[in-house]
């Protein structure tokens, strides 16, 4: 078996080759992974997609040409035939373009250059703009063309982290507020009290779950997007220490939960579902940097991430592409293949070993 140096290197060279043109929240979990690689061919290529992004933002603000119509909702899973027509414009997102919001502030950071922070002021600006569930939640889709203020469990990845970054970048503590505000608003609807995992969607109205499994790349995006949140966020912030909560919850539920080949089930509670490789993924990344950062200490969570991390090698196959990914919008049914985001995701969690560490 390849090491895992090896490995990276030819995740990498897969997915700088990748045509991401006409991704969205894909090709933004992507750049956070060339960019967690740390190699000059991944950054120059994570530089060039932001680059394409921002040239591309609309009048709107939305980056990468605007808002994308994820008719891959309708692909499986006759859960949202009930809430949805299958129309392209009922199905409009308000923030999947905010993922690759998390590369542009990282590039601002870098470089200084003022278009990059211009560029996420629009993302920013248009979030704030969306019409929201009662207690403020910011809906995955918009209100007016899809009829219902749904919260789904991958906002928070895509939204939270930008905010948190956002705020430091440009100085604005209300984004750092909306950061956490999200994340909170998110967990108390889908969170589950009895077992502390996260279901997928959420509808206002009425109340109900139409999609209410506990899916393993779900899981991953609450774990992901506080961590990341939390790097950002200020020591001090009110919100901290409930954030810190949540996370544990959650992980202490997906933990145990982990299979003895060390990958985690598609649904996450559900041994009759197939062994998958991007929730494997974000839980090991999140494992591993909620130990960095002292919000989980125990040895088991170390362990977890090792165990993820060694079976993880072996799903790469030969030309660098990650394999067992679950395909959009995942949940039950989701066929397994290789995506962008998986491609991202193995990056994110193998630069956590990459020193040895």
């Amino acid at each position: 078996m390849p090491s895992l140096e090896e490995t990276i290197a030819a995740v990498a060279a897969y997915t700088i080759d990748k045509d991401m043109e006409n991704e969205v929240w894909q090709k933004g979990v992507a750049i956070n992974g060339l960019l967690a690689a740390d190699r000059d061919d991944c950054t120059e290529a994570a530089r060039a997609l932001v680059d394409r992004a921002v040239e591309t933002q609309d009048s709107n603000g939305q980056l990468s040409y605007g808002p994308s119509y994820p008719i891959e909702v309708f692909q499986h899973g006759k859960e949202y035939d009930a809430h949805w027509e299958i129309d392209e414009r009922k199905a409009m997102n308000t923030n999947n373009t905010t993922s690759i919001g998390h590369g542009v502030l990282d590039f601002y950071r870098r470089t200084g250059e003022e278009r990059y922070l211009e560029a996420a002021r629009g993302e920013y600006d248009n979030l704030q703009s969306v019409e929201r569930t009662e207690d403020g939640g910011i809906p995955h889709h918009v209100p007016e063309l899809s009829g219902v203020k749904g919260l789904w469990i991958d906002s928070v990845y895509m939204m939270c982290p930008f905010f948190a970054r956002y705020g430091a970048a440009a100085d604005e503590p209300e984004a750092f507020d909306e950061a956490a505000k999200q994340i909170i608003v998110h967990a108390k609807h889908l969170q589950d009290l009895h077992t502390g995992l996260f279901r997928h969607i959420w509808h206002e109205q009425p109340n109900s779950y139409p999609q209410s499994t506990f899916w393993a790349r779900g899981n991953g995006w609450i774990q992901a997007a506080i961590v990341d949140v939390l790097e950002y966020l200020p020591d001090d912030h009110p919100d901290r220490d409930e954030l810190i909560e949540i996370f544990r919850d959650v992980s202490s539920a997906v933990v145990e939960r982990q299979d003895d080949s060390g990958m985690w089930y598609n649904i996450v509670d559900d041994p009759h579902t197939p062994l998958e490789s991007s929730g494997t993924l974000m839980y090991t990344y999140a494992f591993k940097r909620a130990l960095e950062l002292g919000i989980v200490e125990d040895e088991k969570y170390e362990r977890a991430a090792r165990d993820a991390m060694e079976v993880a090698i072996g799903l790469v196959d030969d030309e660098g592409a990650v394999r067992r990914v679950a395909g959009p919008p995942g949940g039950p049914g989701a066929p397994l293949t290789s995506t962008s985001y998986g491609q991202g995701f193995f990056l994110l969690a193998a630069s956590q070993f990459a020193d040895g560490s």
